[in-house]
């Protein structure tokens, strides 16, 4: 995942499930092949770390105009 990716949260249990974001960075390791990712969330108007094991790309928006360029 690179800045700009838009995601999704994708774990049932995480409190931010089903929210959609943008990768603004990655701030280091979070457990054995896992990386804390700083996401963007629109619709709470905030950034959040979530481990990048709970995200997965948001495929639905592809190509979004508020995609870094």
């Amino acid at each position: 995942m690179e800045p700009g990716d838009l995601i999704i949260v994708n774990n049932r249990r995480h409190p931010l499930n089903g929210c959609k974001g943008k990768v603004v960075g990655r701030r280091g390791a979070c457990g054995k092949d896992d990386m804390w990712i700083l996401v963007y969330v629109p619709s709470r108007m905030r950034s959040f770390l979530i481990p990048q094991s709970l995200l997965a790309p948001d495929i639905a928006t592809t190509g979004a105009s508020w995609k870094l360029q």
